[in-house]
């Protein structure tokens, strides 16, 4: 009996890699306004002494060549090289783990490459008293082949009205995801961080995000300028969410988003029909998930569009009881499930159903 191993100069490959907003404003404008809505903790302080250093996200990885060896009979032969057109692997250098394997024309993007556009954005647009208290974020999925890391600004934030007559506070945020596996493209996210959630916890509101391919042709000083954007646009977002926290909406409304955006399977409907249920009676297991968040957003923040967004950005932010990342108890794989239920979120929020109810 033949078979073949793979491996590269650090180890053996793992199993699982084997085969509008207002032009009429200028940016000083607008952070001038963004400012004047700082949280009233943030002083102006203008010795800003610069941004936290990544940690858990510092690493560095590299290509290394790959090798097969062909064993017939227990007895192994000389190890042959994989081309590189074929297939390479990439490499932490601090721990010699293997992140990805692919092929001649992915280029590695670093971490700590990635970092330094996004502080020199916010460093070059937003005034030193807006950089108070600085929080790095960061956290990584797969042994580190998939990272997002960035910043909130606890001087750069929002307080929003609820309909309840509660408040919240949101803070400005800017994360990078980066991968060393194929997993997703560089993808900077501007966005809020929501400080008031009703566990207690925070979530994530998602400004825009902006795509960039593991190619040679990316730099990443292309993150500059549309991040700069980004910070400018903030504002006006800020707004639109301000309109979404006093835009009533009933439960039977909310309902329908989520049943449309989350529809029932063949299976969840045959179960549903053995039990006597009919059309319009069947619901997804996630969509009933759903609508139970969504019943404790309406308590702590009133019957909203707001309320039915917020339920969906704690879906996307949390690994909780109600909404549990599958195998995460013995996979490093919440982040990573994290990222993609984001890009979940952003499809409903752009659903013809969800704008229905948004619209402002």
């Amino acid at each position: 009996m033949s078979y073949i191993i793979l491996y590269c100069r650090g180890g053996v490959i793992p199993p699982r890699f084997i085969f509008n907003y207002d032009k009429e404003k200028t940016m000083n404008d607008i952070v001038n306004n963004l400012l004047s809505n700082a949280c009233a903790k943030a002083e102006q302080n203008e010795t800003f002494e610069g941004f936290p250093p990544l940690e858990k996200c510092s690493y560095n990885a590299e290509f290394r060549p790959m090798f097969y060896n062909i064993t017939k009979d227990g007895i192994p032969n000389q190890p042959f090289p994989i081309e590189p057109e074929m297939g390479r692997a990439i490499v932490r250098t601090d721990n010699n783990d293997i992140l990805g394997i692919m092929k001649k024309r992915y280029a590695i993007c670093n971490n700590e490459d990635l970092i330094v556009p996004v502080q020199e954005a916010l460093e070059d647009t937003l005034p030193k008293g807006a950089m108070n208290n600085v929080k790095l974020i960061e956290s990584t999925a797969d042994g580190g082949s998939v990272a997002r890391f960035g910043y909130h600004f606890d001087g750069l934030g929002h307080e929003i009205r609820q309909l309840s007559g509660s408040a919240t506070q949101l803070n400005f945020m800017v994360r990078v995801v980066n991968s060393f596996g194929g997993q997703t493209a560089i993808r900077v996210q501007a966005g809020a961080l929501d400080l008031i959630c009703t566990n207690g916890m925070t979530s994530q509101k998602e400004l825009g995000a902006q795509n960039w391919g593991h190619t040679a042709g990316f730099k990443p000083e292309y993150i500059k300028p549309w991040l700069t954007e980004q910070i400018a646009f903030y504002e006006t977002k800020v707004k639109v969410w301000e309109q979404w926290a006093n835009r009533e909406i009933t439960p039977e409304q909310a309902q329908a988003v989520l049943d449309a955006n989350y529809p029932a399977s063949e299976s969840e409907i045959a179960r549903a029909e053995k039990k006597g249920k009919v059309a319009g009676e069947i619901q997804s297991r996630k969509a009933r998930a759903m609508m139970e968040q969504l019943d404790k957003e309406f308590q702590a923040r009133g019957t909203t569009v707001w309320a039915l967004y917020s339920a969906l950005t704690y879906y996307s932010s949390h690994n909780s009881e109600t909404f549990k990342v599958k195998n995460s108890d013995n996979r490093d794989n919440v982040e990573r499930t994290l990222i993609e239920r984001e890009r979940e979120v952003s499809r409903v929020e752009a659903s013809e159903s969800f704008q229905e109810l948004a619209v402002v």
